[in-house]
This record gives C-alpha cells, structure tokens and sequence, in this order.
C-alpha cells in the first residue's frame, strides 16, 4: 500500500483532496449550516463511480463501449460534412486538421441527435435512472439533482430548461448547485468534440459522471441548504417541448449551429486576445531587462508569456496532482488557461503538448468543465432568461460558481490520480 501511495506521488493526492474541502470550506458562505454527512456520501459516491469504472473490469468494459459508439458518431457527423466540404474533411491530405471543418459540424450534428433521443424519451430515462438512485442518498431536492445530472449529458443552459417550472421557487443554494453542475460539467456535443480532437473518451465520460455528486457536494459546502422543502415539490416531469421528430431535428440543427458559431466565435477572439497579452507581457520583460542594462544592472528577467505566469499560479495544484518539476509548471499553465479562457483551448493546449499517457488521463479530468468567467455570462444570459427575478442571485454567485467548478474538477482528478 505504502509503494503504491509512493509511486507517481500518490500519497499527494489524498493532501489534495482535503485541500480542495478546505478551500471550499474557507469560502462557505455559511460553515455552520453545512451537512457533513452530504459531503461523505458524495465522497463515496465519487470513489464508487471511479472504483466501478476504472478498476473493474465490467465497468471499464461498459466504459469502452460507450466510448466506441461515442467515437462512431464523430464518423457520422463526419459524413455530413463531407457531403458541404468535400476532400477539406480528410485529415490526412496536404492541409491536416482543420478546426472549422472537422469540430464544428460535429455539434451541429449531436444538436439534432440529442434533440431526437429526448423527443423520444431516451435523455429522460437514462436521468432519471440516475436521479432515482442520487436524489436519496444526497438528501437533495428533486429539481436541483435532476439538473446536476442532466448538466453531465447537456449543455449549462440547456439542462436548467428541464426545471424551469421550478426555478422561481428554488432556493439560492438549489440554484447555486444548478450553476456549479453547469460549470462543472460538459455537454455532450462538447465532449464528442474533444474526442475528435485528440482526448481519451474513457476519461471524459469518467469525469462527466463523476462530477454529478462532485459538484453538488463543493455547491452545498459553498452555500449550505437552510430551507428545506415538502416532498411534494421534487417531482419533475420532462417533455419535450418539439411538435414532432422534424420539429426536433430542425430545432436541435439550429440550436447546434448556434452553438458552434459560438464556439468558433470565442475561440477567435480567446486566441487573438491570449497573442495580444502575450505580446503585451514579453514586450514588458524586454523593456524591463533594457531598463536593468541602461542603469548597469547585470541581472536578466528571464521573457515571460502568459502561459508561464499561469503555470507558476497554478503549480500548487499540478504538484498535488502528483507532477513535479517542469511538468508541474506545465500541467500549471493548462490549469490557468481553462480558468481564464476556456476548456476547449486548454485541451487543445494539451494535445499539442504531446505530454505522457498517464498525464493526458489524469489532467482530462481537471479540464472538464466549463469552469471559465466567460461563463458566467452565459450563465447569466441563459438562466437569467427563464427566471428574470433571480438574476441579481445569478451576478451574486457567478465567481462562486467558477470556483465551485473549478474545485469540482480538481476534485475528480485527484480521485482518478489515485486509481489510475
């Protein structure tokens, strides 16, 4: 056990964990309100889903399969796109990986796909299922579980517009767990994206179903629940709101097309912007070194960038994760680039730092959510749309969200460091 604890610095893990709870616990808006046994069953409930999935051999299959049809639907988007682009969609030709054509329609696609299964019921029973066995166990309120469930298969947005009803008369902790579910978790057409990218499907999927319990249980230390709720209110039925299965395509095609315009559009002016201060800070180390010279000073800044600033403020959490080194500073950087910018970038950023197997896996997990400040705002938009009078509540608990999100995330990578 001692060996195992001291291979990859896994005995760091377990000191990362508990710092996490402290962090969480520091920001509590209200330490004496917190339910300690919510925060051991979601505990357990993380260790069981990683347990389940990663050191069994049924749940690492189940996983597997999962991942295999998830990947096929990559190969179906990609065929719809073939038809618009023709030749662009091969990868392998003289022009390589193009982001527009290869990712993008891939959204489009999942869009309708997810627009049909839950116009066919599907969506609804797999959250169902999963609420039927959570809702107990945590001592949550039905609206406020269904929506954490439902954020890990759709988007931030997306999922509260299965509790609209119920919005008006949640609590602000109930819609402090809605926000960081979101924040915490991906949607499924974003994870068939970064599959296509380059990211083990295992893991996302992993992370996905890990940060149901992750999130309620860092949402609930942040905000404790004071007002409890008759049994009565936490029943919710789920309808599709489409007039028939082409209502749903067409409807799920433009609400994917607008999401990819989106994600096109922030991607360029993250990217445009990220060269900018790029430019600004090494401009400022050069003039700073010039500085030195001019009044004789031998000392030399070393040429800063973005990237090594963040890796530096993020370090901290990549060494509990078990790295050290230069490696620290590097899983670092991509910590602080998926907090300042967005997830996407980051993994994008991962990839292209070729970094070893176990560190791809492990650092997936802590990128898999939607844990940005850009997000607050679609937050704020998207939610504030269906409950305007809590919109106040919404700009209140938008960077506790973030955090929230951030720590859900953090969370899981620690548990599956100790297991993988």
């Amino acid at each position: 056990m001692l060996a195992y604890l001291l291979e990859h610095n896994r005995y760091l893990n377990i000191v990362g964990i508990f710092v996490i709870l402290a962090i969480a616990f520091l920001f509590s808006k209200n330490r004496k309100a917190i339910d300690y046994k919510l925060i051991l069953h979601a505990l357990g409930l993380q260790f069981l889903i990683a347990l389940c999935i990663l050191k069994t051999s049924v749940g690492h299959h189940m996983l597997l399969a999962v991942s295999h049809y998830v990947c096929r639907i990559y190969q179906f988007a990609d065929k719809g796109s073939a038809f618009i682009f023709g030749n662009l969609t091969n990868q392998f030709g003289d022009w390589g990986f193009i982001f527009g054509i290869k990712v993008l329609p891939v959204i489009i696609f999942f869009g309708a796909l997810t627009a049909v299964l839950f116009y066919w019921g599907v969506v609804q029973k797999i959250v169902q299922g999963i609420n039927f066995f959570m809702q107990p166990l945590l001592g949550t309120t039905g609206p406020e579980t269904l929506c954490a469930v439902t954020n890990s298969f759709l988007g931030q947005t997306e999922a509260p517009l299965l509790v609209r009803d119920y919005l008006k008369s949640m609590t602000k902790s109930e819609l402090l767990v809605v926000m960081v579910s979101g924040m915490g978790t991906i949607s499924g057409a974003i994870l068939v994206v970064f599959v296509a990218m380059g990211v083990p499907a295992p893991h996302l999927l992993t992370a996905s179903v890990m940060s149901i319990p992750t999130t309620i249980m860092i949402a609930k230390i942040l905000l404790p629940e004071t007002t409890r709720k008759d049994e009565e209110e936490v029943s919710v039925t789920l309808k599709s709101p489409a007039n028939n299965i082409f209502d749903a395509i067409a409807t799920g095609t433009l609400d994917g097309l607008s999401l990819a315009v989106n994600v096109a559009a922030m991607l360029i002016s993250f990217v445009a912007l990220l060269a900018l201060v790029d430019a600004v800070i090494g401009f400022g180390s050069i003039n700073v070194n010039v500085l030195f010279s001019y009044f004789g000073i031998s000392a030399e800044l070393p040429i800063l960038d973005l990237k090594q600033i963040l890796g530096y403020l993020f370090a901290p959490f990549a060494w509990l994760l078990g790295f050290d080194g230069s490696m620290a500073l590097r899983v670092g950087s991509l910590l602080g680039i998926k907090v300042a910018v967005n997830e996407l970038f980051a993994y994008q950023e991962m990839i292209n730092m070729q970094l070893p197997e176990r560190v791809v896996d492990i650092v997936t997990y802590a990128l898999c959510g939607f844990s940005n400040f850009s997000c607050i705002g679609i937050q704020i938009g998207g939610i504030g749309a269906l409950v305007p009078e809590k919109r106040k509540w919404l700009t209140e608990l938008g960077v506790y969200a973030v955090l929230g999100g951030a720590l859900a995330n953090l969370m899981n990578a620690m548990v599956a460091s100790l297991l993988i």
